[in-house]
Order: structure tokens, then C-alpha cells, then sequence
């Protein structure tokens, strides 16, 4: 082979070799760009990456919206998370000037502490937004007496997470607590801390819209009582105690009663006009006397308490106005009784009773048992021995009368007089009546000559009392 043909080949041959180097070194002019693998692999990874930052962002922006915040409020009430529940609010102010305010984070834990709310499950129903920081959302909450609905306002903050999201505060509303305390009362504590709200007026106390639990402080006079008050969702509410006197200071109101009473029999006047006491023989009298206390009057003394948390002690009385009249031999007796009612002055240690008023539409009394008919009848029967044997023209708690000029008045009692009489008792009084006939006959003598006759009166009434033990007769009138 001639050197010029060798030459020839062998450039033949590295043509081969140079465009097979070719071929394997550049694409096929058909396929794009967007066609490769590889790049089809970097586009996918990017569009999930793009895809979760997305869904993330969404992620945590729903968890930085109005109802985002309410959520989380009210889930951590339901665990009793105080740090979570405190981080979602804020506190504004009071409404109305107060006398105390119990709104910061120690007043929230500590009515956690002692009330823990009562949401069993909620429920979002709607979000409306008042302008761009304020929005009003609604729901719903279970509770142990059933389904209530709820509203919160929330207010956007200046802060933010993230340098992105904007923070959201529930906007707690204080709930003012209207409570009233007896005189002589030790305070009041809620949920725990001692709370300085005056005694005999009333308070307005500032509380986180929770449940409370008020505490009344007991003395030896006052018994302790706790309240549980559910301020969620309330402006405002009268706290209502129940006040209940210790056995010690029952015991002091009943001596300070009789105390009272015993103030009041000192009166000489048939009908108390001062105000100071209650009794009063019921019919007009020019004379004076004296009056007689008759049992006890705080054996059905009951004491409460007014709208205004003042005490007042009520039971019934009995007492009996003794006095002299003309021409009647012995002392006259009439029964004085009813209802009455007693301010009570308390202390922390001690009571006073200052004025009695007389009252009605107490509680009916109950009759004794031992008050019966038959004793009754036999106290009026003893009298009216007693009466037959005064040689008087008229005696003094007896019901017979003679009308004429007499001297040496001899009466006989004709018959039983308790046959046919009726026995009634009065349940606001406590007042006993025997009521019947009888006839008396009478000798006298008028002007030097002897005469008889009967007595004018035929018909009587006679007036008991129950003392605690027995029955006490009072005087027996009589009529014709």
C-alpha cells in the first residue's frame, strides 16, 4: 500500500474515533431541558419543599388568629393550666369604682385553685371581626347543667411571633361582686384571700370572670359560711350569705331579748307608745299598773337577717297588765300578747336588743300538749271557787257583778259553770280562752234590810297562758 493511501486511512479512522467521542459527549438534539431526570428529580424536591413551607405558614398562622387565642384559653381552664390560660388574656379595668380588686396572676391561680371551672366540652361558631384589632368570637360550652353559649372579645397586640404573626389576648372583663356584711361580722375571704370589706355596708369587689368561692368569716357570734359563685360570663352579682348565729351567740341574742323584755314589763303604762316595747292591753285606759312578763318569750325566738344584713330576732310574747280600780276588791289582771320583733345590735362577742315593736304575720304557734282542754277547765274551776267566796259587789279577775247599793255581799256559785264551755286557743297570740255561762246568786244587805238576787253578768271569758310548764289563768271577765 502506497504511503498516501496508509495516510488516507488513517485519517478515515480517527474520524471514526473523534465522532463516536462526539456521540457520547453531547445530547441527542430531541431532548429538552425540562425532559432530563435530574432535573425533573430538583424540580419535585423543590416543589415539596415550597409545598410544606406553605402548608406550615398556614399551620401557624391558624394558630395566631382571635379564635386561635379562645381555643387555647379555654383548653387550658379545662386542664387547669394557669400559665397557658394567664399567657392568652388580658385584664382590663374595672367597670364601676370598687372597694377591692382581686384581677392579677396570683388571684387567677388561686380561683383556679379553689373552683375549677365548669366546661366539660366547647365549640366554635364564629369569629366577627369589629375592626383590624378587635374581633368577637362566639361558641358554645357544655356544662354539668347543660349547653350555654359564650362570647369573648379579642384584642390584637403590638407583639408578634416570628417577627410574622400577630398576637391575640382574650380580654377578661372584670365581674364586680356585690357583698353585703352583717355588723359584727370578721370579713370575707375569696378563694382564700382575705378581702378588707367593712362590716354593716355593702362592698363591690372586683373578681376575674371565674369561679369563686366566698368565704364568710365566722366569729363567736356568726357561724362561718362558704359561697361558690360562678362570675363566668357576668358582669356582676349579689353575693348571698345565708348568716347563721353560733350556739353561743343564739344563747346571747335570747338574753339580750329578755334583757329587753325585762326593760319593757318596768313600763306603768296599759299601752306602750314609745316605740320601745310591744305591749298593750288593746282598749284605751287613763290608770297605770304594771306589767308582768308571763313564760318565756325567746322559747320560739327565731333570728334572721334583712336585706340589708341586719339581725332581727321575732317570737311571741305574753304578759299580763295588773291595776287597781274603783270600787274593785283585789287587783285586776288583762292579758297583753302577740308577736314582736327585735333589732339586734351584734358585736363580736356580744349582743343588744334595744327596742321590741310589736309584729304580725309570724309563723302560727304550735299548742302544747299538756295544754289541754281538761286543764284548762279546771284552772277556771278552781277560780270560780275562789271568786264565789270574796264578799264584794266585784272582784277583781271575777266575772260576777252586783248592781246596787250593798253591804255584807255574800255570793254562791249555782252549778257547774264549765258545763257546755268551750276551750279555743290563738296561734299568733298564744292566747288560751275559756268561754260559757254560769249563774251566781247573791245576799246583801241594802240599807239595814236583807236582799238577794243574782248577778248581772251570766256569760264569762276566761284568759290563759302557757307558761313553759303549765297553764296560767289570768283573769276571768264577765258579760251578760
Amino acid at each position: 500500500m502506497s504511503a498516501e493511501a496508509q495516510r488516507v486511512d488513517s485519517m478515515a479512522a480517527g474520524a471514526e474515533v473523534a465522532d463516536a467521542f462526539n456521540r457520547a459527549a453531547t445530547p441527542a438534539l430531541g431532548l429538552q431541558l425540562w425532559q432530563r431526570r435530574g432535573f425533573q428529580v430538583s424540580a419535585l424536591l423543590a416543589v415539596v419543599v415550597v409545598g410544606a413551607a406553605l402548608a406550615g405558614n398556614n399551620l401557624l398562622a391558624r394558630q395566631y388568629t382571635p379564635d386561635a387565642a379562645v381555643r387555647q384559653y379555654l383548653n387550658a381552664l379545662q386542664s387547669g393550666d394557669v400559665t397557658t390560660a394567664w399567657a392568652q388574656v388580658q385584664v382590663s379595668s374595672p367597670t364601676a369604682p370598687v372597694t377591692a380588686a382581686l384581677t392579677d396572676r396570683a388571684a387567677f391561680q388561686a380561683a383556679l385553685g379553689a373552683a375549677k371551672p365548669d366546661i366539660k366540652d366547647f365549640s366554635i361558631i364564629s369569629t366577627t371581626n369589629i375592626d383590624p384589632s378587635t374581633a368577637s368570637v362566639d361558641f358554645n360550652y357544655d356544662t354539668s347543667s347543660g349547653t350555654k353559649q359564650g362570647k369573648f372579645i379579642v384584642e390584637r397586640s403590638g407583639q408578634t411571633h416570628f417577627g410574622l404573626y400577630p398576637v391575640w389576648h382574650v380580654v377578661l372583663t372584670p365581674a364586680l361582686l356585690q357583698v353585703t356584711l352583717p355588723k359584727g361580722a370578721d370579713g370575707v375571704s375569696i378563694d382564700g384571700k382575705a378581702v378588707a370589706a367593712p362590716a354593716g355596708s355593702q362592698s363591690t369587689i372586683a373578681v376575674l370572670p371565674l369561679a369563686h368561692k366566698v368565704q364568710f368569716n365566722g366569729t363567736t357570734i356568726l357561724a362561718p359560711e362558704t359561697v361558690t359563685v360562678d362570675a363566668a360570663f357576668s358582669l356582676g352579682q349579689a353575693v348571698t350569705f345565708q348568716p347563721q348565729l353560733t350556739a353561743d351567740g343564739l344563747a346571747k341574742a335570747k338574753a339580750a331579748v329578755r334583757a329587753a323584755f325585762a326593760v319593757c314589763a318596768q313600763q306603768t303604762s296599759p299601752n306602750a307608745d314609745s316605740g320601745a316595747c310591744p305591749q298593750t292591753i288593746g282598749y284605751s285606759f287613763s290608770g297605770s299598773g304594771n306589767w308582768k312578763l308571763v313564760g318565756d318569750p325567746t322559747q320560739d325566738m327565731v333570728v334572721s337577717f334583712d336585706k340589708d344584713m341586719n339581725a332581727v330576732a321575732t317570737g311571741h310574747y305574753q304578759m299580763a297588765f295588773a291595776y287597781a280600780e274603783s270600787g274593785v276588791q283585789g287587783v285586776m289582771h288583762t292579758p297583753g300578747s302577740g308577736g314582736y320583733s327585735a333589732p339586734l345590735a351584734l358585736g363580736p362577742d356580744t349582743i343588744t336588743a334595744t327596742s321590741i315593736q310589736p309584729i304580725d304575720g309570724l309563723p302560727a304557734l304550735t299548742r302544747p300538749a299538756a295544754a289541754t282542754d281538761q286543764a284548762a277547765k279546771a284552772l277556771v274551776g278552781q277560780a270560780f271557787r275562789r271568786c264565789a267566796v270574796v264578799r264584794a259587789q266585784f272582784v277583781a279577775d271575777c266575772p260576777q257583778e252586783l248592781i246596787s247599793l250593798a253591804d255584807n255581799v255574800r255570793w254562791t256559785l249555782v252549778g257547774n259553770p264549765l258545763s257546755g264551755a268551750s276551750v279555743s286557743f290563738d296561734p299568733n297570740s298564744g292566747q288560751y280562752t275559756v268561754s260559757g255561762h254560769f249563774l251566781m246568786t247573791v245576799s246583801y244587805d241594802f240599807f239595814g234590810s236583807a236582799d238577794s238576787g243574782t248577778s248581772f253578768n251570766t256569760t264569762y271569758v276566761a284568759y290563759l297562758f302557757w307558761n313553759g310548764k303549765s297553764l296560767q289563768l289570768v283573769t276571768i271577765s264577765g258579760g251578760n
